[in-house]
C-alpha cells in the first residue's frame, strides 16, 4: 500500500529536496570557480615529484584533429587547485575500505622477457656515420659557450655563433617530459611489495629496451674510442638486492643480477662495474631508503669504491669527508602508497661532501642559470623533495669545478636521479665533471662529450628505468 503523506510532511519534504540540490549546485558551483582560477593552479606535484600539465600551446593542427581540447582537459585535472591535497584525501579514504595487512603487492601483474644467454657474435661496435646525431628532433647545430663551456643554447640565446676550438654541439628538442613521467610510474612506482614498512620495486627485464640501450652504450664506446674512456654503471633495484631468494621467486620478476651480466656481457669497448655483488654484501646496511625507489649515500659510495677500482685510482673513505643529517625524508614510495607505518618511521639522508669544493652551477630548462651546493641543506624543506640535496637534483646540466684538482682532468655524466647520490664522490678526482640528466637534455650528448674531450664518460642509470622503451629510444637518440 502507497504511503499517504501530509500536507505538512509533503512540504517538509519539499523543503529537504530543495536544500540538497542547493547545497549540490552550491558545492559544483564553488568547485567550478575554484577551477578557474588560474592563478593558484600548481606547477609541480610535490607528492607525485613530477612537473603537472602546461596548458597546451594552439595550433590548427591541433585544434582539427581534437589533441587540443584533450590537452586543456588534461591540463585542466591535472593543476587542478588544492590536487595534492586532493589526493591525499582520496588515499586516506580508501584506507577505511578495510585492514591493512603488513605486507601487500602493489601491481605486480607484469611479466619480463626471457634473458638469453650472451652472444658476442651479435655484439655491435661500429659506429655511426661521422657521429653525427640521426633523430628527427634535431633542430639546429650550436657551439659551446667560450666562458662556461656549455652550449650556447643553454646559457644565452644570442651566443648561438660562437666559436671554440672544442667543435660543435647540437642541439636537440628535450625529451617529452609525459612520457618520462610515464615510465618512472610504470617502471618503478607500478610494481611494488610493501614489508613491514618498506616497499620494493619488482624488476621485469625488456629484451627490446636492453638491445637498444646496449647499442647506444657500444656506439659511444666506438665512436669515443682512443679519446674517451667509456664506463657503464647499471643500479639494481633495492628488492635485488635486499630481498631473500624465496620471497623473489614467490613474487616474480626478473633477476636482476643475472640481467647486469646480460647487458655488460653484450657491451664491447666499455669499462662496465658490476656493483650488484657489492651491494649485495652489504644489505644489512642503510644502502637504499624505505620510503623512496633511491639508494642511499652509502650505496652509492659502495658503488664509487668498485668504480675506483676499476679507473685504478684510490677511493676517499666517506670518514674524510664532513656529514650532513636530514631527518624526515619521506620519498616516492611514501607519495604512492601514503603508507601510515612509513610515515611514522621516515628516512634519514646522510650526505657525503666534497673536500675541494661544495659548489656547482646548473641551469634550467629555460636556460637560467643557478649557482648551487654540491649537497644543499635541506632542513626545513619538504619532507618529499630532500632527495635534492644531492647536486641540485634533476636539471638539464650541471657543472662542478674543483680548484684542488689542477691536472685538467674532465668527465661527463649521464644520468637519472639514481646519479645524484654517486656524483658528490667524483667531485674530488675531476677538475671539471659535466652533468647531464638525459631526460631533460637538450644537447646530443655524443657530440657534447667529443666537443669537450673529457678523459670519461660515465653513465649511470637504474636497470628499471632503461628497461622501459622510451628511456631506452631517449638514450639512444642522444648517443648517436
Amino acid at each position: 500500500m502507497k504511503r499517504r503523506y501530509t500536507r505538512s510532511q509533503r512540504q517538509q519534504l519539499k523543503k529537504f529536496r530543495t536544500l540538497g540540490v542547493l547545497i549540490f549546485a552550491a558545492v559544483m558551483a564553488i568547485g567550478a570557480f575554484i577551477g578557474l582560477l588560474f592563478f593558484v593552479r600548481p606547477k609541480k606535484s610535490t607528492m607525485e615529484k613530477r612537473t603537472l600539465a602546461k596548458f597546451p600551446s594552439f595550433t590548427i593542427t591541433s585544434f582539427l584533429d581534437g589533441s587540443y581540447f584533450e590537452d586543456v582537459s588534461l591540463w585542466y585535472s591535472d593543476t587542478y587547485p588544492m590536487r595534492d591535497k586532493l589526493v591525499s584525501a582520496d588515499q586516506s579514504l580508501k584506507k577505511l575500505y578495510g585492514i591493512q595487512l603488513g605486507t601487500q603487492v602493489v601491481g605486480g601483474n607484469a611479466k619480463g622477457d626471457e634473458i638469453p644467454e650472451v652472444d658476442k657474435s651479435a655484439v655491435t661496435a661500429t659506429p655511426d656515420d661521422a657521429g653525427k646525431a640521426t633523430t628527427e628532433s634535431t633542430t639546429e647545430v650550436t657551439t659551446e659557450d667560450p666562458e662556461i663551456g656549455l652550449p650556447a643554447s643553454l646559457t644565452s640565446k644570442n651566443k648561438q655563433d660562437a666559436t671554440t676550438e672544442s667543435g660543435s654541439v647540437q642541439t636537440v628538442d628535450p625529451p617529452d617530459s609525459k612520457a618520462m613521467d610515464k615510465a618512472f610510474q610504470k617502471q618503478l612506482q607500478d610494481n611494488l611489495y610493501v614489508k613491514d614498512g618498506s616497499a620494493y620495486s619488482l624488476y621485469y627485464f625488456v629484451q627490446d629496451s636492453a638491445t637498444e640501450y646496449i647499442d647506444a652504450i657500444n656506439n659511444a664506446a666506438a665512436q669515443l674510442s682512443g679519446q674517451t674512456n667509456v664506463y657503464d654503471i647499471l643500479v639494481p633495484n633495492n628488492s635485488g638486492v635486499l630481498l631473500s631468494d624465496d620471497e623473489l621467486d614467490k613474487l616474480g620478476g626478473s633477476d636482476q643480477k643475472q640481467a647486469i651480466e646480460y647487458y655488460y656481457g653484450m657491451m664491447n669497448g666499455v669499462k662496465t662495474v658490476d656493483i650488484f655483488d657489492t651491494l649485495k654484501a652489504h644489505k644489512d646496511e642503510y644502502i637504499f631508503f624505505r620510503t623512496d625507489h633511491h639508494w642511499t649515500a652509502d650505496g652509492a659510495y659502495y658503488a664509487y669504491e668498485d668504480f675506483c677500482k676499476t679507473k685504478g685510482i684510490t677511493a676517499i673513505p666517506r670518514d674524510k669527508r664532513k656529514t650532513d643529517t636530514f631527518k624526515g625524508f619521506l620519498g616516492s614510495f611514501y607519495s604512492t602508497l601514503q603508507n601510515s607505518d612509513m610515515k611514522n618511521n621516515p628516512d634519514t639522508i646522510y650526505a657525503y661532501e666534497p673536500i675541494g669544493t661544495n659548489d656547482m652551477t646548473y641551469w634550467n630548462e629555460d636556460g637560467s642559470e643557478q649557482k648551487w651546493n654540491v649537497i644543499m641543506d635541506v632542513n626545513g624543506w619538504d619532507k618529499g623533495t630532500m632527495y635534492s640535496t644531492f647536486v641540485g637534483g634533476d636539471t638539464p646540466m650541471a657543472v662542478i669545478e674543483n680548484p684542488n684538482v689542477t691536472d685538467g682532468s674532465s668527465c661527463v655524466v649521464m644520468k637519472e636521479s639514481y646519479g645524484n647520490a654517486f656524483i658528490p664522490f667524483l667531485v674530488d678526482h675531476y677538475s671539471k665533471i659535466y652533468i647531464i640528466d638525459y631526460r631533460y637534455s637538450q644537447v646530443n650528448i655524443l657530440d657534447f662529450v667529443k666537443s669537450k674531450k673529457v678523459n670519461d664518460f660515465i653513465c649511470i642509470n637504474n636497470i628499471s628505468l632503461i628497461g622501459d622503451k622510451d628511456v631506452a629510444a631517449t638514450i639512444s637518440s642522444l648517443l648517436h
